[in-house]
């Protein structure tokens, strides 16, 4: 690979970036929001008639299981019988987010082929999905040369046998990493805030702003995503090559989770150091930092985001006029935030976002999650553990007592209206 020849004058464009964080979007705010308001669904917009094959959950780590059925088959199964045609599940050698009724077995030195090919895998893979994206852990920050050229390699059979394996099916495999941004920056305490702060420079920036609290080794972690991200698409391109006359897809989408921070303020991180760098298949952006939890939002931020990455993403050959950007993570949690427990508010702000979505033609717009994950005491996330309602923040589409979220019912409408408008409730 001759990446590191692109990101030897990494110095010079790190400042053009900086310079690059105003004025994104040639659009001003009022057209902006005038945009996504008639695209709203409860404003009477068209849902778009494949919104089952974009519209998805994640399935991993819930607190809460209904059936006798091995975890992640279960939470498939609900998936599919609830509509959704897209999942998104965590593709670990240490599944240890799927513990409820499963025996894994897994041999102590597994290979993501092998992986693919447990009977667990193999039935979610089995199901009438038509995208199944998997988190694939790696080396991150630490990569290396020699842990690049082993990782190409098993994405590489990894891709290959699923275009093998399913060549008779329209379905895409997307392999992507979790919130790239925090991977990047080690972690997610506060030492991986990076943030606005006067008296800290950042190499050497214009001195009209206000600097940034960034490490000193940030270039070189900056090169090592890019190290990352490169030879996973090249594993994914060479098996791509030689597999022909199959209908399955396999694609990589680099994920990131802080794009405000480097959209509005420049901090160094995946989508203005990484991806101007690199050609990858999709992005995706887990959004958290984009949504609004104190109150009603105006979609500005998610729109501005998505056309942001737009711009920085270069898309391979492969997906040349293809949708590329997506929204790989989005969620409310119901229980959490006071201002945002009633109904009303929650679905206001989700048909916003889908407004949003809708106007940008977002492929996948993935919800988090099926089962929420997250207890509202820190001390109960216990995976071995099951827990009540009550007990939860609200990162769901099902509740633990089996009645559908604000959020899955919500969803509901938009699914059987498909192809249409809403119809009054």
């Amino acid at each position: 690979m001759k990446i590191f020849l692109c990101v030897a004058t990494f110095f010079i464009p790190f400042k053009y970036l900086w310079s690059q964080t105003i004025s994104q979007n040639s659009e001003n705010d009022s057209s902006i929001i005038s945009v996504i308001y008639k695209h709203r669904p409860t404003k009477g917009a068209l849902i778009p008639s494949d919104l089952n094959e974009r519209l998805g959950a994640t399935h991993v780590a819930g607190k809460y299981y209904f059936t006798k059925d091995p975890y992640i088959i279960e939470g498939c199964n609900k998936l599919i019988d609830m509509g959704y045609k897209v999942v998104k599940l965590w593709f670990s050698k240490s599944p240890g987010g799927y513990p409820y009724n499963s025996n894994w077995n897994l041999p102590s030195e597994v290979t993501l082929k092998q992986l693919a090919q447990h009977p667990y895998y193999k039935k979610c893979f089995n199901m009438p999905f038509t995208t199944i994206i998997l988190v694939v852990n790696g080396a991150g920050v630490n990569t290396t040369l020699k842990t690049a050229a082993n990782e190409k390699k098993e994405i590489y059979d990894l891709t290959k046998y699923l275009l093998e394996e399913y060549r008779h099916r329209n379905i895409t495999f997307i392999i992507e990493n979790w919130e790239g941004d925090w991977i990047m920056r080690g972690g997610t305490g506060s030492f991986a805030r990076w943030s606005r702060k006067p008296g800290v420079p950042l190499h050497a920036v214009d001195g009209e702003r206000e600097t940034v609290s960034v490490p000193a080794d940030t270039l070189q972690r900056c090169r090592a995503m890019i190290e990352w991200f490169t030879s996973r698409q090249v594993g994914i391109d060479s098996a791509r090559n030689e597999v022909k006359n199959t209908k399955c897809k396999v694609l990589q989408a680099v994920e990131a989770n802080k794009v405000m921070d480097a959209m509005e303020y420049g901090i160094p991180g995946i989508v203005n150091c990484v991806l101007p760098f690199i050609k990858t298949d999709m992005a995706s952006w887990s959004c958290y930092d984009a949504l609004r939890t104190d109150g009603p939002d105006n979609g500005l931020k998610l729109y501005k985001g998505i056309q942001y990455i737009k711009k920085k993403l270069h898309p391979t050959e492969f997906m040349r006029g293809k949708k590329v950007v997506f929204l790989g993570e989005i969620g409310i949690p119901e229980q959490r935030y006071t201002n945002l427990e009633s109904r009303n508010a929650i679905i206001h702000n989700w048909d916003v976002y889908m407004g949003v979505c809708f106007a940008l033609d977002v492929p996948y717009i993935l919800q988090w999650e099926l089962y929420c994950n997250e207890p509202k005491n820190e001390n109960l996330r216990h995976l071995n553990d099951t827990r009540t309602t009550n007990e939860m923040r609200g990162f769901w589409l099902i509740r633990p007592d089996g009645s559908l979220s604000f959020t899955g019912a919500y969803f509901e409408r938009l699914l059987k209206n498909a192809g249409s408008k809403l119809t009054s409730r």
